[in-house]
């Protein structure tokens, strides 16, 4: 029994260790190797919400996660992603472009992205934060990119 309980402690030692250390390139290999949907279900509130700050936070290594991971999502996890790229973009217009869906899904399109999706007054000032978004956008000149950049800017347009 004293044996069971000192490898069960140092189990969750360990899955502690390997929570507080989750990178961008840790999780790629994760999903890589174990699927996002596995991936995902096995990320812990906390881990959760730290991979999300780092997305709204507009670091562009995470945000390339995005698509990666939203193949694992449903439900709130699906919207939490979508939001998060809302938040990013107008910190990092050109990754959070790069990360958009193009056939324009329901997760991560551009209709979803675009629209200033933010949940109950979670952005206080939306005809400000717009502004920001759209400035950002017109800053990104990689021609792979224009046409999400249009049609992101026409969502962003609209009333």
């Amino acid at each position: 029994m004293k044996r069971a309980f000192v490898f069960a402690l140092a189990l969750a030692c360990s899955m502690a260790n390997a929570s507080a250390q989750i990178t961008p390139s840790t999780l790629a290999k994760r999903i890589h190797n174990e699927g996002a949907k596995a991936t995902v279900s096995a990320l812990s509130e906390s881990d959760w919400g730290n991979v999300l700050s780092h997305i709204d936070s507009g670091n562009a290594a995470w945000i390339a996660l995005v698509p990666k991971l939203a193949e694992g999502t449903d439900g709130g996890n699906s919207e939490d992603l979508g939001i998060g790229l809302a938040y990013a973009l107008p910190k990092n217009a050109k990754a959070v472009l790069s990360a958009i869906d193009p056939d324009n899904g329901p997760v991560l399109g551009v209709s979803r992205v675009c629209s200033a999706p933010f949940i109950e007054d979670t952005v206080k000032d939306i005809p400000a934060y717009i502004k920001r978004a759209k400035l950002a956008i017109t800053k990104v000149h990689d021609p792979s990119l224009q046409d999400v950049k249009k049609a992101c800017l026409a969502e962003l347009a609209k009333p």
